[in-house]
């Protein structure tokens, strides 16, 4: 389940900081459960992401009741915050707190929160002074270590059906594009920007003298190996009057229904629509992000198998923000003026879908580790899934 927070921020819009990754001088932090030398990126066959136990959040609630009673009043006037709050509640914060989760859980639905996500709103955000201006900001963030879906289990189970690639590129895109609305996912686009700017900083290394394994650490997860459905993902998916009919010509009975789940997902996250901040807000959200300077943490890898050029650069990356010692700024943040209750009731009314869709792609996280961990291949030239398979379920 979301849990609300002594704290509440804001969206914008999915910030990319990669040419930051590796020049500041990082603070001695411990590996948790990564021996390997920094620099070196994920050895093949295997995923060991670090964990965020312990890891501080960043958001707390400072203000007193008046910045939150504008929301409120907007609230109560919807009916969404009524004497049930009231009376369980020691004061005004409270009661917005517990409205919210009333909003927010019963959309998550009965299953665990694969996430760990967490929302709210604030007036201030640690490391960053108080605003001059009346503002709050409303933040959704994921506090669970990184997630992974692998798809090769599912592309072998299609084998023999003649849309397989097709059918695979729709899928990661679907998959991809749901954990953008509400989270920050990491697929083949960030491994490839990750990879340049590599490539781009060894090669500037070795022709100022250092000697350095351009071949080894770098050259060796060339995105340029990711299998072609991935590579090729926007060219080779479906078109959308074509999907219904390349559904159902998978005859495996639970990869046809994970398909139509993957695709009902997406077309509902398409209905997420966040408030846009005026210019004055949006300033000061990027004068906030300056003070952050972590990148928000992907929530969801997505690749074909642990061993491919996606899955190094996501331990790469995972790894030096966590070895960075800075706490990850959320992939949504928003602010705004507590009186502004158009802006704020906009927000409301989207937070049942984002956490339908939080919910969705948990559920395909779990069935995704259910089909690995029932195959018995280590690698891409051993094709084979074990019989158990027709106990996952999505």
């Amino acid at each position: 389940m979301p849990r609300l927070i002594e704290s509440h921020c804001a969206i914008g819009q999915r910030p990319r900081s990669f040419h930051k990754l590796g020049t500041r001088r990082r603070t001695a932090v411990s590996r948790c459960k990564l021996d390997p030398p920094a620099r070196l990126i994920a050895p093949p066959h295997s995923l060991k992401l670090p964990t965020l136990e312990g890891v501080r959040t960043r958001f707390r609630f400072s203000a007193g009741a008046e910045p939150v009673l504008p929301l409120a009043r907007s609230l109560i006037e919807q009916e969404l915050l009524g004497a049930r709050h009231l009376e369980k509640s020691n004061s005004v914060v409270e009661a917005l707190q517990a409205a919210l989760t009333d909003i927010a859980i019963p959309a998550f639905g009965d299953g665990p929160d694969q996430f760990s996500t967490e929302l709210g709103v604030t007036d201030a955000l640690d490391e960053y002074r108080k605003p001059e201006k009346n503002v709050v900001f409303f933040v959704w963030n994921n506090t669970a270590d990184p997630q992974y879906i692998p798809l090769r289990p599912i592309y072998e189970r299609l084998d023999g059906n003649p849309q397989r690639d097709k059918l695979m590129a729709s899928l990661y895109q679907w998959l991809y594009r749901t954990a953008s609305r509400v989270f920050e996912p990491f697929g083949f686009v960030d491994a490839q920007h990750i990879y340049q700017w590599r490539r781009d900083a060894y090669i500037s290394e070795r022709e100022a003298g250092e000697d350095v394994d351009l071949e080894g650490e770098v050259e060796s997860a060339d995105p340029a190996k990711v299998v072609n459905y991935i590579r090729h993902a926007s060219r080779l998916r479906l078109k959308t009057a074509y999907i219904p009919e390349a559904i159902a010509s998978i005859r495996d009975s639970q990869i046809r229904h994970a398909f139509q789940k993957a695709h009902e997902m997406y077309r509902e996250s398409r209905s997420i629509r966040l408030p846009a901040m005026s210019n004055e807000c949006a300033q000061l959200v990027h004068d906030a992000v300056y003070y952050m300077e972590g990148s928000p943490l992907p929530a969801l890898g997505i690749s074909h198998w642990r061993d491919d050029p996606i899955v190094a650069w996501f331990d790469e990356f995972c790894r030096d923000q966590f070895e960075s010692g800075e706490t990850p700024r959320p992939p949504i943040l928003l602010c705004f003026h507590p009186r502004d209750a158009s802006f704020f009731l906009k927000i409301v009314k989207s937070l049942p879908q984002m956490a339908r869709t939080a919910a969705s792609l948990g559920e395909w996280v779990r069935f995704a580790e259910e089909l690995g961990n029932a195959s018995h291949y280590s690698d891409r030239e051993d094709p084979g899934l074990s019989p158990e398979t027709g106990d996952t379920h999505l």
